[in-house]
């Protein structure tokens, strides 16, 4: 896995790019929404030309006499409208002869003062941005719109003369409505709409009224827009960007230091070891990273405390079967030499003992590595540590008997039933571990005590035997540990006590060992009450 990948080609930092860029849909769909936008406008536009015109034609109508419309009538209505038009209108005689023009014949094709028009072919006129945004539009048409009909110019009308022909004007005059659309004049972009109705006088068509208007102030306000529009989508997509890279500064960083941790940590050695949790500092961010970050340096400190122990629990084993390995080679080594029998014979019973000291070793070490570090919840139920300890002094009691030993074992418990939460076989393998000690030490006596303390079970076991040596007092529960001065080589481990302090950690309890004020050893087993 590369780690160092650069921040522009992280796949995550690539998502949330592609997710902020959502910000610019709407933008973009937008501008492409405009050109329906703008055939909506344009037909709105012919809409009102035509009810312009029909307004008009139904006044000037109204001064026709004898089934002709009156020039002088005509030009009254035009004048009447004023500058309050937006539209150029004309009226024509039934011949087509121009009888009225609210434009001056130099402004053939469209209103009087047209704005300054804005040329197609050459778009020095237009802003960079608007060039770029519009080049996928021009190109579309160029490449992929269908072919239509070259409209003709609007400069139809120019040097037509006194008589229109238009086909707009021959509808009308036919009696029908007559619609016409041509380019406008000037190089502009824009087209001209010419709508054409009847006048009608004496129930007989008596001239017609055209009507006609550039479409150049709709599409300057759309060019406006589309500009506008621009504008925010390179705004969104500069937002989108610096969101993008915040976001990418906080996640992607942040996961991506930890994995260059992670990486060094498991590069580091066999051993995690204190760099490992050095790798992980201790962050204070209160969000899910923070969180990711001190859980792993977390784990990174359990498994460090964990291969820990595998490593002392692997030399204390090395050096507890060294020994006896070393004496059985050395015994089987004697025995071989030994030319009398009998020595032969206590050279075999000396490998016999031995190798049951390495079974014991090994049953012991088994059984701690089952329980050290462990905690079984679903094992745990309600036990009566009462009857417990009863059950153990009873299994004591008989292995005292079996080797002849004369020993007093009790136990005392609260008026009150002790229910601790454990599982019951861990307890009874604490409890026998920790009685077993007690009477291997005991010059008669041996006691259990049960007491309810709070939400704990503390059952005490207490012997009359010479006790703990202060040195040794931290000692006891170490793995091999033991220490009976004067006692030969027997078949003590020292793994008694560390199996009863693993077993109490696993059911959530705790072991201590302590000296009596008047003579002993005491051994508190501190387990949680059952609720």
């Amino acid at each position: 896995m590369r780690l160092g990948r650069p921040l522009i080609r992280s796949r995550i930092a690539l998502r949330i790019f592609a997710f902020n860029a959502l910000l610019v849909f709407l933008p973009v769909a937008a501008f492409s929404l405009l050109g329906s936008y703008e055939r909506g406008l344009v037909d709105s536009l012919e809409n009102a030309l035509a009810q312009q015109a029909r307004i008009t034609a139904a006044w000037v109508g109204q001064g026709a006499a004898g089934g002709r419309v009156d020039a002088a009538a005509a030009k009254r209505a035009l004048a009447a409208i004023g500058d309050r038009r937006t539209a150029r209108f004309r009226v024509v005689d039934a011949e087509g002869r121009l009888l009225a023009d609210s434009s001056e014949p130099r402004a053939a094709s469209g209103p009087a003062a047209p704005a300054p028009a804005v040329s197609e072919a050459s778009d020095s006129g237009e802003p960079l941005l608007y060039r770029l945004f519009s080049a996928p539009a021009r190109l579309w048409r160029r490449a992929f719109a269908p072919p239509s009909p070259a409209l003709a110019s609007a400069d139809f009308y120019a040097s037509a003369g006194p008589r229109l022909e238009g086909e707009e004007i021959r509808d009308a005059l036919a009696g029908r409505y007559g619609a016409a659309t041509r380019v406008s004049s000037g190089g502009q972009v824009s087209v001209t709409l010419y709508s054409a109705v009847p006048v009608y006088a004496g129930g007989v068509v008596a001239g017609a009224v055209l009507v006609s208007q550039s479409t150049f102030r709709i599409l300057k306000d759309l060019y406006a827009i589309r500009l506008d529009i621009a504008n925010v989508f390179l705004g969104s997509l500069a937002a989108a960007a610096a969101l993008s890279m915040l976001l990418a500064l906080t996640i992607v960083g942040p996961v991506r230091r930890l994995s260059q941790a992670a990486s060094a940590a498991l590069g580091a050695g066999s051993s995690l070891g204190a760099s490992a949790a050095a790798a992980f500092p201790d962050g204070r961010r209160a969000d899910e990273i923070g969180d990711l970050q001190r859980s792993l340096r977390g784990l990174a400190l359990r498994l460090d405390e964990r291969i820990r122990q595998t490593e002392r629990f692997a030399a204390d084993a090395a050096h507890e079967f060294r020994n006896p390995l070393a004496a059985i080679r050395s015994a089987a080594e004697l025995a071989e030499a030994a030319p009398d029998p009998a020595d032969r014979a206590r050279f075999h019973a000396s490998i016999v003992e031995d190798a049951e000291r390495l079974r014991a070793i090994v049953e012991g070490l088994r059984r701690l590595s089952l329980v050290e570090g462990a905690a079984d919840q679903a094992a745990r139920r309600a036990v009566d540590a009462e009857e417990a300890a009863r059950a153990a002094c009873e299994r004591c009691r008989g292995a005292a008997e079996r080797e002849g030993r004369a020993l007093a074992l009790s136990v005392e418990a609260p008026a009150r039933r002790a229910i601790a939460s454990a599982d019951p076989a861990a307890l009874d393998v604490i409890l026998d571990n920790l009685l077993g000690n007690a009477a291997s030490f005991a010059r008669s006596a041996v006691r259990a005590s049960v007491a309810a303390q709070g939400g704990e079970i503390a059952i005490a076991v207490e012997d009359d035997g010479p006790g703990i040596p202060i040195e040794h007092l931290g000692r006891v529960f170490d793995r091999f540990f033991t220490y009976r001065p004067g006692e030969a080589r027997g078949l003590h481990t020292g793994l008694g006590l560390s199996l009863a302090l693993a077993l109490a950690a696993s059911q959530g309890g705790s072991l201590e060992a302590a000296n009596r004020p008047e003579g002993g050893a005491r051994f508190t087993l501190r387990l949680p009450a059952a609720r």
